[in-house]
């Protein structure tokens, strides 16, 4: 999912960000000396694809249960069943 590394332009911005030396770490571990940025970058945009898809479910359910009934909690354990395959 690495992006390749564009040059910072009027498309970029440069932020600072304060976390464990730990976890730091590990990235440059992983990465080379741009790689922290675009391993910073793609997980961030993970996080809002993630953060939307669960925010558009939240909605989806809201309109199902506004026009039927809220589910119950049968329904709510069948629906985790099935997601997780069991």
């Amino acid at each position: 999912m690495a992006t390749e590394y564009t040059p910072p332009d009027e498309t970029t911005v440069n932020k600072s960000v304060t976390i464990p030396r730990a976890l730091a770490s590990e990235v440059d571990a992983r990465t080379d000396a741009r790689g922290f940025s675009n391993f910073v970058s793609d997980l961030a945009e993970h996080a809002l694809a993630l953060t939307r898809t669960r925010t558009r479910t939240r909605e989806m359910i809201e309109a199902y249960e506004d026009d039927n009934a809220p589910f119950t909690p049968e329904e709510i354990e069948q629906a985790r069943r099935t997601w997780l395959g069991e």
